[in-house]
Formats: C-alpha cells, structure tokens, sequence
C-alpha cells in the first residue's frame, strides 16, 4: 500500500512539474482581482477594437467551482489585452470556463489578433445568438460563422481551442468534445496572435460569465488523462494547490 501510494504522490508531482514547466503565456482565475470593473485589471483594458462601452466586472457570487471570483458580462461590457510577446508561429492553446445565463439576443465571444485591432481578428468565437443559434456555440471557418456546440443555460461549460499559427486555423472542444476542427482564421491576413478580447459590445441584461483562463504553447498540458480534458483537470490540480 505504501509503495503504491508513494507511486501515486511522484506521479502526481511529474505531472504538475510538468505542466508548470509549459510555457504558458498568460493564466488567470481572477481570484486575485478587485470586485468591480475588470477594466484596469490584469491587463485588460476597454479599447481597440472594442467600442468605448462598459468594462465587464470581477464579482465572486457566480464562480466556476465553490470559491473565487469570476468576470461577469451584461450588456455592452468589453475588454482586450495584448498577448506579450506576440505569437508568430507553432501550436498553442487556450482554455475557458463559461456560463451563459441569458443567450437570447446575447453573446459571449473570444477574438484573437495580430496587431491590427479590428472585428474580422483571426480566430473568432461566438458564444450565443451571433453563432446563427442562441443556443449554440459558434466559430468563424474564414468568414462565415457556424454554430459547432450547445450552449447549457446557466452551466459552467469548457472551452478549449487549439491554435496553429503558421496554417492560421483553429481546432475547438467545448465540454471534451471535438467541435470543430482546423477552421480557418476568420481574416488570414492576421498572420499571429497579439491581442484578445472578450465580452460582448451589444446585448440586453446579464449575459453570463468566464472564469479560470489559461493560454499556453503545445496542445495541451500533460496529464494521465485523455487530449480533451487534460488541461482542465490539471487547471484544477493547480486552484486547489494554490488555494
């Protein structure tokens, strides 16, 4: 039993140190921001190409777990930050928890870029109504959108994306499934990714929430779990060693 356990321990320590050795380029469960406007906060800020409307905000009543804070969108609330240094070229990857309260006439989206700021980016996620289904998760393959997932109201649900910079498409799980694979960038003229944005520039009332963000090299974190859900369960290891 002793020995087992001790195999169990150096295992679970590998994968940690692993994973901590990844290069990650920006994590953030927003546990250690201000209540109030994320604006400001961790780098985010309300900009380009986000119209000059509200920030979203940092409040720790609806989080993704049983503790912490989490950024909640209503309507009109955006907010980029820069991705430093930018990314020029390989695999990458990006992991989120969201949860839309209200889809009807609303989205939650993620837009990536390079240095240009613009809404056509590169890659382009629609969470609601602008997927062409407010009950859908939806992503741009090249121009068009098409809904990929289903949206669960009022339910934390995972985002996972896997970016290749140098074939400027973009794979996507939500909740460990495959849902849309090697989509082309929405403007192939954004050759990296320098810049995020997330929230939503119109919409009406709440629209829902992010939390537990990480964005990183490769395609995944190295767990002893399937490609799907090894980030997420690594991300947890790491909360609740942090915690």
């Amino acid at each position: 039993m002793r020995t087992r356990m001790s195999l169990v321990i150096a295992l679970a320590v590998g994968l940690v140190s692993s994973a901590m050795a990844q290069t990650i380029h920006y994590q953030q469960n927003f546990d250690g921001l201000t209540n109030g406007d994320l604006n400001g906060q961790g780098g985010w800020a309300i900009g380009a190409p986000a119209p000059a409307v509200g920030s979203p905000v940092i409040q720790s009543t609806v989080v993704h777990g049983s503790t912490g804070k989490a950024v909640q969108v209503s309507m009109a609330q955006e907010v980029e930050r820069d991705i430093v240094p930018r990314i020029t070229a390989g695999i990458h990857f990006m992991s989120v928890w969201f949860r839309v309260e209200n889809p009807t006439g609303n989205t939650l989206h993620l837009y990536l870029g390079d240095t240009v700021r613009e809404f056509n980016a590169g890659p382009v996620i629609r969470i609601g109504t602008q997927s062409g289904d407010p009950l859908k998760v939806g992503a741009h393959n090249g121009s068009p959108v098409s809904p990929i997932a289903d949206i669960h109201p009022g339910t934390w649900q995972h985002l996972f994306v896997v970016f290749d910079v140098d074939a400027r498409t973009y794979s996507i799980w939500v909740d460990d499934a495959l849902a849309a694979e090697n989509f082309a960038w929405r403007n192939p003229a954004h050759q990296a990714l320098g810049w995020m944005m997330i929230g939503f520039d119109a919409g009406a009332g709440l629209i829902g929430y992010y939390d537990d963000m990480i964005f990183g090299a490769g395609n995944n974190l190295p767990t002893a779990v399937s490609p799907q859900d090894r980030l997420t369960t690594t991300w947890v290891t790491l909360k609740s060693v942090d915690s």
